[in-house]
């Protein structure tokens, strides 16, 4: 049996400066499915693509070829953008807005209902209430990509996107996304996020994609393999690497 699709990546190619002398082919002919209701890691080197993907994904940045669905229809379409939550790999930071400003904001902007008791009962989960009326700017770069975290779950969606979530969190706060998440799953969210950190990759992810200069190299079922197997993978793309 079939299993559901969140997203659908048909033949996507993206190149950067087309026309100059050296373009930069960050995306070539690139096909996968997303299941729905599954943990899906996107892995791969520093320039692999994976950020332009998510952005393309997103409906941020348009593809030179190939379409993209979520739940069947265009990334942009209001029925996607109401189930879909995103963390980008930038943080928002100004002197002037406070997080529970930034949070009601966005609050409003994904029309969440009962917006302060949402809030409320994430800043609990991550445990950032003390944190509730300062600054953006006063917070350390962990506290903010923890509020980034939030305002993705701003509604409860049910697709999250996350590009490097555990960038600067520490290992309890990476310990406390990596629960929620687990505690969302049972409620059918999906979530795909990318990551260099293989170890969190492995523990929480039900399948995991290696894209290597801009090409799908892999796509693993990581129910069926053994612990550590995604870091023999990136030995060996290094040690090919280095044979070049």
């Amino acid at each position: 049996m079939e299993k559901p699709v969140a997203i659908s990546l048909n033949n996507i190619s993206k190149t950067y400066k087309a026309k100059s002398k050296y373009p930069t082919h960050a995306l070539k002919d690139l096909s996968a499915i997303i299941n729905k209701d599954e943990i899906t890691g996107l892995i791969g080197p520093n320039g692999a693509g994976k950020t332009t993907l998510l952005k393309i994904i997103l409906g941020f940045l348009n593809s030179d070829k190939g379409t993209v669905k979520i739940f069947n229809e265009h990334p942009l379409h209001l029925s996607v953008r109401k189930k879909l939550g995103f963390q980008a790999d930038m943080q928002f930071i100004a002197k002037s807005v406070n997080v529970e400003s930034y949070l009601k904001i966005n609050a409003h902007l994904s029309g969440v209902k009962d917006a302060d008791t949402n809030i409320r009962y994430l800043m609990e989960a991550f445990h950032m209430t003390s944190s509730y009326k300062k600054s953006l700017q006063s917070l350390s770069r962990g506290m903010r990509q923890k509020i980034e975290i939030i305002q993705a779950f701003l509604g409860l969606p049910e697709l999250l996107i996350f590009d490097e979530p555990t960038a600067f969190l520490d290992p309890p706060s990476v310990f406390e996304l990596r629960d929620f998440i687990e505690e969302k799953r049972r409620d059918g969210i999906t979530v795909l996020f990318s990551s260099h950190n293989l170890t969190e990759v492995e523990k929480i992810c039900d399948r995991v994609l290696f894209i290597n200069e801009g090409v799908l190299s892999g796509d693993y079922d990581m129910h069926t393999m053994e612990p550590g197997f995604l870091e023999e993978a990136f030995r060996k793309f290094r040690d090919e690497r280095i044979s070049l």
